[in-house]
């Protein structure tokens, strides 16, 4: 790439993406080898590094002398930041299941009162109505997590999105839930 002198424009988006789409094949090749082919963690990789590489190219577009290498590093540090991510989630899946394994029956058999059992029933009514009236994008990623217990791989499989769109509207979900219920919490 030539460079850029201070008196010469930054080059434009067209310039960038003429040089993006020039090195595209051996890119989206990098990620599936570092991403372990996993295809969809790989192209959230790319997706990532396209988006970085679009927004830093014009500010390093003078010290950018090998265009490939530069979108290769970029791409690379995204990657490892995903391994870093997912090893976090791996970890804190690890430890919640840890937490799941705990035996409550010493709970379940306790008797509620009749105002406790009013209670239950008056929350899980008004439970109902908050998930009902949650928009259609989170309801569903909502019930399948919450309610069924379905892991966030199987909910993304199911809803064609990916493992990182659920968790973010789970997240949403439980937000506006916690939001619409807080007059319960005491």
């Amino acid at each position: 790439m030539k460079s850029v002198s201070s008196e010469e424009e930054a080059p434009s988006a067209d310039e960038f993406w003429k040089a993006w789409h020039s090195h595209k094949e051996y890119l989206i090749r990098l990620s599936m080898i570092w991403m372990n082919i996993s295809a969809a963690d790989a192209e959230d990789a790319f997706s990532d590094a396209t988006i970085r590489a679009y927004e830093k190219y014009a500010d390093h577009a003078a010290q950018i002398s090998n265009e490939r290498a530069w979108f290769a590093r970029l791409l690379h540090n995204i990657c490892i930041d995903k391994h870093r991510a997912n090893k976090r989630l791996k970890n804190l899946y690890e430890k919640v299941k840890e937490i799941s394994t705990i035996d409550l029956s010493a709970y379940e058999t306790r008797q509620l009162t009749p105002e406790g059992n009013l209670l239950n029933s008056e929350l899980g009514l008004r439970l109902r109505e908050a998930i009902e009236g949650l928009p259609d994008r989170l309801r569903g990623p909502v019930v399948l997590r919450l309610v069924q217990g379905e892991e966030y791989e199987t909910i993304a499989h199911k809803l064609g999105i990916s493992n990182d769109n659920v968790r973010k509207r789970v997240q949403q979900g439980r937000a506006l839930l916690r939001e619409n219920l807080e007059i319960f919490r005491g």
